[in-house]
């Protein structure tokens, strides 16, 4: 049997990680695990697995942000093919393989009996000892006080267990199965949601966006990334392109309304958080208020009706220009928009602006640990 991790998302994507049976392979950030993964998500030894005669475990090594299987956070679960693992930003998809036959170690070829003999007490020495190592040592001269050699081999192989224990390798000890933890409850109060939200990098980011006085909107774009149609496209949310036709649709940006919680809100997260999609706002106004305010303020219609946008949402130009900009700048990009938030150059850090008398005022929130 072969345990296989194949990373579907992060920095190693479209890799495999290899436990082969009576192994146990760790994963995190830093060298302290067998298998390092750059992702500033993880704890330097993040988790492990392990690969058994009677099955395949997953086991969390106290990390910082947690280990989730299928969704949920778990400490230690049985895992089988098919199973998600999501540790920091990265996603393994768990395989487990047969090996067969011809690929294991072969038997050792079948010993003489007197073979077997010499061989069983050199591997297990009796209790005494002193007898294992005169039969390691050349065999004296046969004298008088020698027994005949039929009775010495009769004394030697009664003195031996039996041998099919030798012919092959015993089977690595049976992994301790832990009894599943108890389903939870259908009803989750709304304090216990939010605490387990703070429990993950991503559940702290969905904590803080989602608990935001004002409507929470996003401002991106496909540029990068052409998932981010097909994202929006398969939503339920309302959206808008600045843009009046779809005929750039691949490269126009798109200002998306984001209930609390929402499915749509969770993918943006785990998908574009530190991928440079755009940014996060807050507003009191209407999705289509808020997207006529950026047309009139912000957008540049040409003579020959072609229209051209800033792209000032890219986090990278973004949040160095909001930490420059002065007074009137701030008046123009902020208008009704209470907070800007964005992804700092670190993705372990939430950046938070607001408008203030000289420009813009900024504000960290520490996704994760830094270290």
């Amino acid at each position: 049997m072969k345990l296989v991790l194949e990373v579907t998302s992060g920095p190693l994507e479209g890799q495999q990680i290899v436990a082969n049976i009576g192994e146990t392979v760790s994963i995190g950030r830093t060298p302290k695990a067998s298998n390092p993964v750059a992702d500033n998500f993880m704890s330097g030894a993040h988790f492990a697995v392990e690969c058994g005669a009677e099955g395949c475990r997953l086991r969390d090594l106290n990390s910082r942000n947690g280990t989730k299987l299928n969704g949920e956070l778990v400490t230690e679960a049985v895992i089988k093919t098919g199973d998600q693992i999501h540790a920091g930003r990265t996603n393994f998809a768990v395989r487990i393989e047969i090996v067969p036959k011809s690929e294991s170690v072969p038997a050792p070829a079948p010993m003489k009996p007197s073979e077997v003999a010499t061989k069983a007490v050199a591997q297990k020495p009796s209790p005494r000892g002193k007898k294992s190592e005169k039969i390691e040592s050349p065999a004296p001269a046969i004298s008088e006080k020698v027994p005949p050699p039929e009775k010495s081999r009769r004394r030697q192989v009664t003195s031996v267990e039996p041998a099919p224990q030798i012919e092959s390798p015993p089977p690595p000890p049976p992994i301790e199965r832990v009894p599943p933890p108890s389903p939870p409850a259908e009803v989750i109060p709304a304090a216990a949601l939010d605490s387990y939200e703070a429990a993950t990098p991503d559940g702290r980011l969905l904590h803080i966006l989602s608990n935001q006085p004002q409507t929470l909107m996003a401002l991106i774009d496909a540029i990068h990334d052409a998932s981010v149609l097909e994202l929006l496209r398969a939503t339920r949310e309302e959206y808008q392109s600045l843009y009046r036709s779809d005929q750039n649709a691949s490269i126009a940006p798109y200002l998306v309304r984001l209930p609390p919680r929402s499915e749509l809100l969770k993918q943006m997260i785990q998908r574009g958080w530190g991928h440079q999609w755009g940014v996060y706002l807050t507003c009191p106004l209407s999705l289509p208020d808020l997207r006529e305010h950026f047309r009139t303020s912000l957008m540049v219609s040409m003579p020959d009706g072609m229209e051209l946008f800033s792209r000032f949402y890219d986090p990278i130009f973004f949040r160095t220009f909001l930490q420059t900009c002065t007074a009137d700048e701030a008046d123009k990009f902020f208008g009704p928009i209470t907070s800007y938030f964005m992804e700092d150059e670190r993705p372990e850090i939430l950046l938070q602006f607001t408008k203030s008398k000289t420009g813009a005022a900024k504000k960290g929130h520490l996704l994760s640990d830094l270290g």
